[in-house]
């Protein structure tokens, strides 16, 4: 699975090799102790590992990566719908599967649809008690 980014600042094409993070510790001399009193500032950077077509490895900002391709297909083609119009969605399969289940009621433990003549949870093995 390939990825290829853009550097906006160098204007470059990059393979994206995974997320990290830049730790960094800066201090000052503050203005009434100077050194005995310095202000001091730290944080993290959200970075990214890329390599050019040479394979050296680079380590860049991620707010300055741009997403171009992913497995050869563009970003966009990534976000296109692949249901039909008059297509189920995923939600609307399942509530079909549970109609034809019969009357089922989820599983208090592990929220599994389990059917009313069951008397243990299929998934976690609850047992159940009926009530009459």
């Amino acid at each position: 699975m390939a990825t290829i980014v853009w550097h906006k600042p160098g204007r470059r094409k990059y393979l994206f090799l995974g997320p990290g993070f830049g730790a960094y510790k800066a201090q000052r001399a503050s203005l009434l102790g100077g050194d005995w009193f310095p202000h001091e500032e730290s944080g993290e950077i959200t970075m990214a590992a890329v390599c050019d077509e040479n394979g050296m490895i680079r380590w860049f900002p991620s707010d300055e990566l741009q997403v171009l391709e992913v497995d050869g297909k563009p970003v966009s083609r990534w976000f296109e719908t692949s249901y039909a119009p008059d297509a189920p969605l995923p939600q609307d399969e399942d509530d079909a599967r549970r109609s034809q289940a019969g009357a089922a009621e989820p599983c208090p433990a592990c929220l599994t649809l389990v059917r009313a003549e069951e008397r243990e949870c299929p998934s976690c093995g609850l047992t159940l008690i009926m009530e009459s």
